[in-house]
């Protein structure tokens, strides 16, 4: 019978720390105000002694293991025998026996018995020197237990029946934790997942998805190398699902560098309300539409969509966008309505849209197509005044401009976009049927006739596909067909590089970005992106790239 604190119990190795069968645990895990013991061993001790039935009772070493919840050799549950306070009169265990001999001999502290768990079995033959077939072989055991509790005890918290006495309670965790650790780190992490996805409140941070376990590793295990593997692995579990910014603290570590950002996050960093920004990253396809996480919750990754968060701050409202390209409010409209100029979101309350570098580089790209104004100008007209003389689109004047088919004049005295003129008769031309060459016969090889392109791209109306490429949105030729002696629109391979730079269908999405037609439909619906149709126009269900991509892609791209 021990009387007293010996190596059966552990050796102190350090201030906290103690020795038992070759292994170093913390003191509290072996030293405790509570004395456990296996109440049937210490009856039988007693029984089959001619003696002094309380010199034959034996106290074992690891029944005061922490973690250690059955006796295996009758099955029978670690039972409290007593506790004392004062460390002297705790250890003699003599005069302790003796105060419950009776009790003890009349089985006032059994219990039922309980099989043996899987954790019980791997604990005893870690402390018996068997070896350890799982994972947690290469951690010492105190670790392995400790953790094996305490996440063990966070997956509880659901699932057990509170009113179930501590003892039980403790029992059960530790065998659900060393389930979630004994295969390896990608279960352990998965049973962190889990609980972290519970964590979905908005002032949810990761001390209430785990509880002890995260406050022991960030406070008692910080510098305890048994615990490192634990600890990183939770860490990484963290910075996987909050937005931990560089330069923080997490479980003893400095974070290097972020990794995710929350709406919240985000927001204060670009100096725009959360609202305004959930409803651009959603437009954008960063965060999906029915995401109803809060704010502080919604994350997504900092790194990949760093450049898009940079250039939020940098957008203007529409009266910055005009002064800097040096057009009136009516020529802007005007060419975001033609597809030359888009705004960088059409999130809705969001006034700050227009990037001023576009506006600029096209204000730059038409002065070095333009030539000086002639001094009498009267033959020449801005391009809003085309626009309203004759009613062509200033996006079909653009890219007409941009293909060699209208001279385009500057101003010396107008500054910016307002400063650009056409020629009238040009535009009156062009308004009569953009026929200044007569139809003539010409070869169709490496050709496709456009109401074939359009059908290709699932334009069924080859109508509408027709109005679009004769309103000046797509380049075509006009040939008299050799074999059929009729007037016919044909595309080349250019005209098809050219609308697909500028449009999307249906069926171009599937085949870009790999989604169904019926997906990529319900995404534009979702997203209640408008099909192209400048000034009310219906050329059936195309959209202009930069409307579209965005929500089948990352980023404004």
């Amino acid at each position: 019978m021990f009387t007293g604190p010996c190596t059966a119990y552990g050796e102190r190795v350090g201030n906290v720390q103690m020795q038992f069968r070759g292994e170093v645990f913390g003191s509290r895990a072996l030293r405790n105000p509570v004395i456990r013991g296996c109440p049937i061993c210490l009856r039988q001790d007693a029984e089959t002694h001619d003696g002094d039935s309380l010199e034959a009772m034996a106290m074992r070493g690891d029944w005061q293991l922490r973690e250690a919840t059955l006796c295996l050799k009758h099955q029978h549950p670690l039972v409290s025998l007593w506790r004392v306070d004062r460390l002297p009169d705790r250890y003699d265990v003599g005069a302790r026996l003796k105060e419950i001999e009776d009790d003890l001999i009349q089985g006032a502290f059994d219990r039922p018995r309980e099989d043996a768990s899987a954790y019980d079995l791997w604990l005893d033959a870690r402390l018996e020197h068997r070896g350890d077939t799982t994972w947690l072989a290469g951690q010492s055991l105190y670790s392995a237990t400790t953790v094996s509790r305490l996440l063990g005890t966070e997956l509880a918290k659901f699932k057990y029946d509170k009113t179930l006495p501590a003892d039980e309670q403790h029992r059960r965790a530790l065998g659900d934790g060393f389930e979630a650790l004994k295969d390896g780190e990608a279960a352990f992490k998965e049973a962190l997942d889990r609980l972290a996805a519970r964590a979905s409140g908005p002032l949810d941070e990761p001390a209430k998805a785990f509880g002890d376990l995260f406050r022991k590793m960030s406070r008692d295990f910080v510098t305890d190398d048994a615990f490192a593997v634990f600890r990183g692995i939770l860490r990484e579990c963290i910075l996987s699902h909050w937005p931990y910014a560089s330069g923080d603290i997490l479980l003893g570590e400095k974070v290097k560098e972020r990794r995710l950002h929350s709406v919240a996050t985000a927001a204060r960093e670009v100096d725009l309300w959360p609202a305004g920004l959930d409803a651009m990253l959603t437009e954008a396809g960063v965060l999906a539409k029915e995401d109803q996480r809060p704010y502080s919750r919604k994350v997504f990754d900092a790194i990949q969509h760093a450049d898009l968060l940079a250039e939020i701050p940098s957008l203007v409202g529409p009266g910055e966008m005009q002064t800097a390209m040096g057009a009136t409010k009516a020529a802007l409209i005007s060419l975001e309505e033609g597809g030359i100029l888009m705004p960088r979101t059409r999130a809705p309350k969001i006034i700050a849209r227009w990037r001023i570098s576009d506006g600029v580089g096209l204000v730059e790209e038409l002065s070095a197509l333009a030539i000086p104004m002639p001094e009498n100008g009267h033959s020449w007209e801005t391009l809003q005044e085309a626009r309203r003389r004759r009613g062509l689109d200033v996006g079909t004047i653009i890219r007409l401009v941009r293909s060699g088919a209208l001279k385009i004049a500057r101003s010396d005295v107008v500054a910016g976009y307002n400063g650009f003129a056409v020629l009238k008769a040009e535009v009156d031309t062009i308004v009569a049927g953009r026929a200044s060459v007569a139809p003539q016969f010409t070869e169709l090889s490496d050709t496709i006739s456009a109401a074939a392109f359009g059908r290709s791209i699932g334009l069924r109306d080859g109508r509408r596909f027709l109005a679009l490429v004769e309103a000046g949105y797509v380049p075509a030729t006009e040939i008299i067909n050799p074999k059929t002696q009729r007037k016919q629109l044909r595309m080349n391979d250019q005209d098809i590089s050219a609308f697909h730079r500028q449009f999307l269908t249906l069926t171009t999405i599937a085949a870009e970005f790999d989604v169904s037609r019926n997906r990529a439909s319900a995404i534009i619906k979702a997203h209640k992106a408008k099909p192209f149709s400048p000034e009310g126009q219906d050329f059936g269900s195309i959209w202009l790239r930069v409307d579209v991509a965005p929500l089948f892609v990352s980023g404004f791209r």
